[in-house]
């Protein structure tokens, strides 16, 4: 089963919150406990290493030791251990008996009910009751409701009244009251914290999978050709970006049916004049209405030309909305290519009673399809004829970026809001033919990665035609191949 985009953010992030919440209060438990027995342990260390400085140095090692009396010496080594031992901020105790198992300190070790049991433990060891304590190593013991670590000194000594046995104890304590109060009150804090948490995700999800959804929605609509505005209320920024550009391609679609629906009702309407002439023509002829009947065949004639330029303007359009336009790229002059077409229009300009007039360059070679660029050079020339008052002049420009070909009339340029509009299909000026021809102009230097675009003044419009030095590479069945 498919999950939402809200789940798919919402169950992962709960997922490690919660896992999250688990680990933090278990490894607070072990780190804990953890520390506690480390403190303790450094202390014992801390302790024992002083001790045992104490004993080498000044029981072991003193060569006057025999001289001082036994109840002297054992009182004066006493005196130095328990200092030692009752250093501030330790917690370390320290029990010391005699060769003849007697406490020599504390000296009041019976109101401490740990010294007692450590006492009461000592003697059956040292009884033979249970295993001794194995000397010089750090032991955990239980004694009484209380666990400790011990350190056991074995001292070497013949007299039984001196110290013989030294005991370090530190005590280790139940943390799991401590540990289970503050754990809970961790818990208590961590549930809180992800609790919160779990809800924000919540909603900031739903932040992004209540504009998505609407903006599924926008697109089932585009798909339905019910093209409006959506409008998510999203708060990220490329959700935000997403329904720009769903909005901004509902309007380009929205334009380009209204434009599909314009170009089929005007073709329609270019179509049927022509058809209509042709058969109300043919129908006289048939029922012998004309007498001349060589005028009404011309008239068919013509009818039929403008007919066939119709559709093969339109045929052409549609293959190169379609990107099914075969691109058949060569190297051409492109100044000899400009001077040839203009000859082929001389005799429609004569007919016109217009001039053409030619402005070559130096010459420059440049690869492009010829058919595309003599229809748009083509059309864009004849369009100039037919709005000329006496001549059209032609310039070819070469730059580093391509190659600009201006084409300007001398008539009375472009009226003001259709310099916008020349060049729509089927949208036809005063004494435009079909409405096609600078369309097909348009489409044909797009097609080739090139522009057109047109300026009027009141000397005359101005058409500029640009393309690259290489269209090759502007192909569309290039560019799907890349």
């Amino acid at each position: 089963m498919k999950a939402s985009i809200r789940m798919k953010i919402f169950l992962p992030v709960t997922i490690i919150l919660i896992a999250f919440t688990l680990a933090v209060w278990i490894m607070f438990r072990y780190t804990l406990d953890v520390h506690m027995n480390y403190n303790a342990k450094r202390d014992l260390e801390l302790t024992i290493a002083r001790v045992e400085r104490v004993v080498n140095e000044t029981y072991l090692a003193s060569a006057a030791a025999k001289a001082i009396g036994a109840e002297e010496d054992t009182e004066r080594i006493l005196s130095l251990l328990q200092s030692e031992v009752q250093t501030e901020g330790t917690e370390t105790r320290m029990l010391a008996v005699s060769g003849g198992y007697r406490v020599l300190h504390p000296v009041s070790f019976d109101d401490s009910p740990e010294m007692t049991e450590f006492y009461s433990l000592f003697l059956t060891k040292a009884t033979g009751a249970e295993e001794f304590w194995e000397q010089g190593r750090i032991l955990e013991e239980t004694v009484g409701n209380g666990k400790y670590l011990l350190y056991y000194r074995h001292v070497e000594n013949e007299d039984t009244d001196r110290v013989k046995h030294l005991i370090l104890y530190t005590p280790i304590y139940d943390t799991s009251i401590i540990l289970d109060q503050m754990s809970q009150f961790l818990l208590l804090i961590m549930i809180g914290i992800a609790a919160v948490t779990i809800i924000l995700f919540w909603f900031v999800a739903g932040s992004i999978s209540g504009p998505l959804i609407r903006l599924s929605e926008a697109a089932r609509g585009i798909g339905e050709k019910r093209f409006k505005k959506v409008e998510t209320g999203a708060t990220v920024k490329e959700l935000l970006q997403l329904e720009h550009e769903i909005n901004q391609m509902q309007e380009k679609l929205e334009q380009a049916d209204q434009a599909e629906r314009t170009f089929f009702q005007n073709a329609s309407h270019e179509l049927r004049t022509p058809l209509m002439s042709i058969s109300g023509y043919a129908q006289g002829i048939q029922c012998g209405v004309f007498e001349d009947t060589a005028q009404a065949a011309g008239i068919i004639l013509d009818e039929s030309t403008r007919l066939t330029e119709v559709v093969d303007g339109i045929l052409t359009l549609t293959r190169m909305d379609q990107l099914r336009y075969q691109v058949v790229p060569v190297e051409m002059d492109i100044e000899h290519f400009v001077e040839e077409r203009l000859e082929r229009l001389e005799g429609f300009a004569f007919s016109q009673n217009k001039k053409l007039v030619f402005v070559p360059g130096s010459g420059h070679k440049m690869t492009v399809d010829a058919m595309l660029l003599e229809r748009a050079f083509s059309n864009v020339v004849s369009n100039c004829i037919r709005y000329a008052k006496v001549q059209v002049t032609v310039a070819v420009e070469v730059h580093e970026a391509g190659v600009r070909i201006m084409i300007r009339d001398d008539g009375p340029g472009i009226p003001i809001g259709e310099i916008d509009r020349i060049f729509d299909r089927f949208h036809k000026g005063k004494n435009g033919n079909h409405g096609l021809g600078l369309a097909i102009a348009k489409a044909s230097l797009e097609y080739m990665g090139g522009t057109i675009f047109a300026e009027s003044s009141s000397e005359g419009a101005v058409f500029l035609m640009e393309l690259p030095h290489d269209c090759r590479s502007f192909a569309p069945e290039e560019q799907v191949q890349k």
